[in-house]
């Protein structure tokens, strides 16, 4: 075989194992355990106020595009990869989405559990088939969900589950 072909068939061939490497390592649960809990994704911010689901629902304009840290109860979990939970005050609810950047353990039990969540908050109105999407990882029956859905939502830095 000639030299030239040698070396980059052995680059491809490294760039090719490293990006695998790499996508296994994105589907692993980064958890760090702490005094009051077990911590995905980036630290909550130290000092910040920790508000409740219902403060947010009490002014959603004036909370729109900001950066909260907001405690609930879990609800729901997203069963086929861990990117999303749910926090509810019993009323209202509030999706917390990892974006990918971190995972929580799908098979997780989530009675019970209270979440402290730190990330951008937004209302997004979704589709008939998104909200169908949503329904089926969290082990929902999707043939209950019509028509376009109102999600709020928080792009999530960081999700402390409370012990």
């Amino acid at each position: 075989m000639n030299m030239k072909y040698i070396i980059p068939f052995f680059v491809i061939l490294f760039v090719f194992t490293f990006n695998l490497a790499a996508q296994h390592d994105s589907e692993k649960v980064e958890a760090k355990e702490l005094a009051d809990g077990t911590l995905y994704g980036a630290d909550i911010t130290a000092g910040s106020t920790v508000i409740k689901v219902e403060d947010i629902f009490a002014d959603l304009k004036g909370y729109e595009g900001k950066t909260v840290v907001v405690e609930g109860a879990m609800s729901e979990l997203c069963r086929s990869g861990g990117c999303w939970t749910i926090i509810t005050d019993g009323k209202n609810y509030i999706r917390a989405l990892t974006l990918h950047k971190f995972i929580m353990p799908k098979d997780m039990d989530i009675t019970n559990k209270r979440a402290v969540i730190e990330g951008e908050f937004a209302t997004k109105e979704i589709t008939e088939e998104q909200a169908k999407h949503f329904a089926e990882e969290s082990g929902k029956d999707p043939s209950t969900i019509t028509g376009p859905q109102t999600m709020y939502r928080i792009k999530a830095t960081g999700i402390k589950i409370l012990k």
